[in-house]
Formats: structure tokens, sequence, C-alpha cells
């Protein structure tokens, strides 16, 4: 299962580090004077007019509901306690861990592993729709699904889904923060989950030979993926995980983000089980699906 869903778990963490949002978080300022003159507020505080000079480079209008809505959720991250005290460096320091793409990726894991199952699959659901509806059909031609998030904008999200986003990373910074505990589930729950996924996948694929063939060649060989066929596959992946039923839904997406190391020390190491590391193969054989 892990190998097939690369691509997607890419996609899932690489959702915080749009461009314009680490730069808001990093840009807002830490400490805000208060000003001589009302009128003057704006322009006495540099870190308002750094905001105001990102929104323009980003084609977003500063007196705009959206431009409010970041700034609101950009202070609600660098004003939070917990993300203050629970992150190192603070909440501050999230905007340069965004920087660092290893630093970003554990840390969006970590959130993200902890989230409660409900918000996890809001997360994931948002990421399918911006891919579904704001990627091209070919993921602008590269089969790097980092590059490719590193192309979705704000300024083209409409103000609800942003307001979803920054809700959704704000719980993500926040469960990092608290380190909550991972949850666990056994190496059969694992197993149990990857076997319904495998049916999802057949099932998303409604069972034609074609698109069957053409989901195990990506499986089989994701390196040699056109940008077109791993823009395809992880599409068809993530519709698959959100098509599952829970708790196998919540076990495959634990396992697709996981930080390395962090799930039950018995799987660890251990290849994928026959028949899911290339699903659709063995799952378009009569019983295929079931197999163990």
């Amino acid at each position: 299962m892990r190998r097939f869903a690369s691509h997607a778990a890419t996609l899932i963490i690489a959702l915080a580090a749009t461009a314009l949002a680490s730069a808001a978080i990093r840009s807002y300022p830490d400490v805000r004077p208060p000003p001589v003159d009302p009128a003057a507020a704006t322009s006495a505080d540099p870190g308002q007019a750094d905001l105001e000079a990102l929104f323009f480079r980003h084609g977003i209008d500063p007196d705009s509901n959206k431009a409010r809505i970041i700034v609101a959720w950009v202070e609600k991250i660098r004003d939070d306690p917990v993300i203050a005290t629970g992150i190192a460096g603070g909440a501050q320091s999230v905007g340069q861990i965004f920087l660092d793409p290893s630093a970003r990726e554990n840390l969006m894991s970590q959130g993200l592993v902890r989230l409660a199952p409900s918000d996890r699959l809001k997360y994931v659901q948002l990421v399918t729709k911006f891919l579904d509806e704001l990627v091209p059909v070919n993921c602008f031609g590269l089969s790097n699904m980092r590059a490719v998030m590193n192309r979705v904008s704000l300024r083209e999200m409409t103000d609800a889904d942003v307001d979803q986003y920054f809700n959704l990373l704000f719980k993500v910074l926040l469960s990092d923060a608290s380190n909550a505990p991972v949850p666990n589930p056994t190496p059969q729950q694992y197993a149990a989950a990857e076997r319904q996924l495998t049916r999802m996948l057949v099932a998303e694929l409604h069972g034609d030979q074609t698109n069957l063939a053409r989901f195990a060649s990506y499986t089989s060989n994701p390196s040699m993926a056109t940008p077109s066929d791993a823009c395809w596959a992880t599409r068809v992946t993530l519709h698959a995980i959100i098509a599952m039923p829970d708790p196998e839904r919540d076990f495959v997406l634990l396992r697709t983000i996981m930080p390395n190391g962090a799930y039950d020390a018995s799987s660890r190491g251990q290849p994928d089980a026959p028949g899911t590391a290339a699903p659709l193969r063995a799952a378009s054989q009569p019983g295929g699906a079931d197999a163990p």
C-alpha cells in the first residue's frame, strides 16, 4: 500500500506548503507597537505593509474578504499559546519551518496523524478538491507532487476553501504542538484496510481492464510514469481512499502519512503483502480483491 499511495502522501503533506500560507505566517509582525496616530496604524506597521505587498504579489486584494480571512488565521496561529509553547521556536518559527522541506513534512506528518479522524478526512477531502479543481489533468507537466502543490494558489481558492484550509492547518499545528498520542493500529488492521482499499480502487476504476492495467503499470514502476499517469493515479487513489468505510479508511490514511518509524514496530521493514504492492493486478483476477 505504501508504494502506490506515495504520491497521495506527498500531496497530502505538501498542502501546507503553499507559498502564500508560509510567507504570510513568516511575514506577520511578531510585535505590533501601538500607533501614535490611529489613522496611520497601517503605515506604521511594517509587518502589515509586508503582508499587503505579499498579497499584491499573489494577486489578492489586501482589502478583500480573502485577505481578511488569511490575516485572521495567521493571527490565530501566531497568538495561540499551545503552538507557542509546543513547537520548537514558538509560533514565529512556523514560517521558517515551512521553508525547510524536511522539517515541514515532519511537522505536517506529526500533526496529521494526531488529528481527530474526522478532521483528517476533511483535510484529505480538501486536498482532493484542490487536485480536482485547481490542477490540470497532467499536473502542470510535473510528476513531483510537491512541485504540483507549489502551483496551487490561494488566489484561485474560494473564500470558504481558504477559511477551511487555514482552519485545518491550524488544527494540524495545534495537534503537533500538543504531542497527543499517535494512533497505533495493529498489523492485522492495516492488512484488512489494504484489502479494502484494493476493492475500492477496483470500484473507482469501474473494473475497466484498460484502467486496471494502466494503474497496475503505474504502481509497478511509478518513477517511469508520465506526469499525466502520475496525476491520474494520485486522483484515483485519493478518491478510492475517501470512498472507503471507517475505520479502514483512517487506517489507510494513518499508514500513508505516518512518519517513518512511528508505526508499530512489528510492521517495520516488512514488504507489502502479496497482492497489495500492485493491487489491481491481483484484484483484476477472480477473487483477487480478497487476497490476504
